[in-house]
């Protein structure tokens, strides 16, 4: 099979196809005949090296955290799926990637595509849907009223967190590029700011939630803006591993809190995340699409920082 791969770390342009063996399954695991893969930030800082503490030196690599695909084959003790059955999910990237022809995935990390999402958009679902889900389900069951501040309005991650934040009743104050203004309006956002013209943190506005997608906002900063009892999600944490520590003490004191978060597999989320966007009707926002060949580019210009919602690589036509 076909699959990106990397020599060693570095930048977007270290990534090539290469051929592959096709992954075996175990009694637990399906083999997934890949779609779409979603590129996400975490993709390049993780082929740059930031987190080779946990991955170590052994190459080649393979890249990619999310996909859609069609269930090839099962294992014996699969039971939620059936080959031909449209999934979407996730790997854990430590461990290997998805960026190939196929994919062989635990059960568990699998979930069903949302009936009216194409099954090439549903690729861009798991892993940022489920960020703005658990970020802004964290200790709130109820955010009716709540008041959202959200930079990188216009992102992967941005574009569900309106979405979902209307769904559950949240007022959303969005934070973008000129570009991205009408987008977030048409998503739902109650209140757009330009970055470049509009100070977030001037004025009198407080939050009971900032959630920092673009890192333009720092938590010492942030505190001022923050209702006692506030949060701050923090995304990129740009491998310090002393962030997560912070953030754990931070949840165990009073006031204000930082929380550093990552989300894992789920396919019981990823099968409730459906379900929200069937009955919710909302929408996969696609900026860019790639072949599996230009997936180096794919890569770049989600570095670049500038992408409208996901950038995804098609790999089955």
């Amino acid at each position: 099979m076909k699959a990106v791969v990397h020599d060693r770390y570095g930048e977007p342009e270290e990534l090539y196809l290469r051929e592959l063996p096709e992954p075996q399954i175990s009694d637990h695991e399906c083999l997934v005949r890949v779609a779409a893969v979603s590129v996400n930030p975490s993709d390049w800082k993780t082929l740059s090296g930031k987190w080779r503490f946990a991955t170590g030196n052994r190459f080649p690599r393979q890249t990619g955290i999310d996909f859609s695909g069609t269930v090839e084959r099962t294992g014996t003790r699969v039971s939620r799926f059936r080959r031909g059955a449209e999934v979407i999910g996730s790997v854990i990237p430590l461990r290997k990637g998805c960026l190939a022809e196929y994919v062989a995935v635990s059960e568990s990390h699998l979930g069903r595509v949302p009936k009216k999402v194409a099954l090439a958009d549903a690729a861009g679902i798991p892993v940022a849907c489920s960020t703005a889900y658990v970020g802004l389900r964290h200790r709130r069951k109820d955010l009716r009223g709540k008041r959202v501040l959200l930079t990188g309005g216009g992102g992967g991650v941005g574009q569900f967190v309106i979405q979902l934040g209307k769904v559950f009743g949240a007022h959303i104050t969005a934070v973008c590029s000129k570009g991205k203004m009408e987008l977030c309006r048409e998503l739902g956002a109650d209140r757009v700011l330009d970055y470049r013209r509009t100070d977030p943190l001037a004025g009198d506005d407080r939050y009971d939630l900032l959630f920092n997608c673009a890192s333009s906002i720092s938590y010492r900063d942030a505190r001022r803006i923050l209702d006692p009892g506030g949060e701050y999600l923090l995304l990129d944490t740009r491998g310090r591993i002393w962030l997560f520590l912070y953030s754990l003490i931070s949840q165990l004191t009073p006031g204000r809190r930082l929380w550093a978060f990552l989300v894992g597999p789920d396919g019981e989320r990823y099968d409730r995340l459906a379900e929200l966007i069937d009955r919710n009707d909302l929408r996969v926002i696609v900026g860019g699409r790639y072949p599996l060949e230009r997936s180096a580019e794919a890569f770049r210009e989600s570095k670049n920082g500038h992408a409208t919602g996901k950038i995804i690589i098609t790999v089955a036509g």
